[in-house]
């Protein structure tokens, strides 16, 4: 399974809903959202999802899931390229876990063995390389103590690769 970066920098956007889809993921024990996904179109359904926050401190991981679909065509969701016309590509991501600020800091990941990668990404949809991707579940794991871990992840991979998962 491919793991992937989505980003969120509130210098572009502040993600006025972020506090109530905190609240109903709470609730409910996860939350769809929709996200680019930068440039990449390879994204399958079922892919490993962390997403980043970057631009203002605190930066780091703030929360994962897993997509739901591939990325498609559609409107940017910055106004100057929209109003040019400029596409994006957009998918939906069901969040597990999220919150505020940061579970795992960038302090944290400019320790070995995740210093090799550059995680301040330019674009979503970025791949987190397979050598590094096992040892982030596993400090994700660590800090969110989410029972199961990676193997909750293959499971609900499965479900939505069968479509099940809704």
């Amino acid at each position: 399974m491919a793991t992937y970066l989505f980003a969120w920098n509130p210098v572009y956007w502040n993600w006025p809903e972020l506090a109530g889809e905190i609240r109903r993921l709470k609730r409910r024990g996860h939350v769809d959202i929709g996200w680019a996904s930068g440039r990449t179109r390879s994204i399958e359904p079922g892919s490993r999802a962390f997403m980043v926050r970057l631009g203002t401190p605190p930066k780091g991981i703030i929360g994962s899931g897993f997509t739901l679909t591939a990325p498609t065509p559609g409107r940017h969701w910055i106004d100057n390229k929209r109003k040019a016309g400029v596409p994006a590509l957009h998918l939906r991501i069901r969040l597990e876990v999220l919150a505020s600020t940061p579970i795992v800091s960038f302090d944290d990941l400019a320790r070995p063995p995740f210093s090799r990668f550059r995680w301040g990404v330019r674009a979503s949809g970025t791949r987190v390389p397979s050598t590094l991707a096992g040892a982030l579940e596993d400090l994700w794991e660590e800090r969110t103590k989410v029972a199961g871990g990676r193997g909750k992840a293959s499971a609900r991979e499965a479900k939505v690769k069968d479509g099940r998962a809704g």
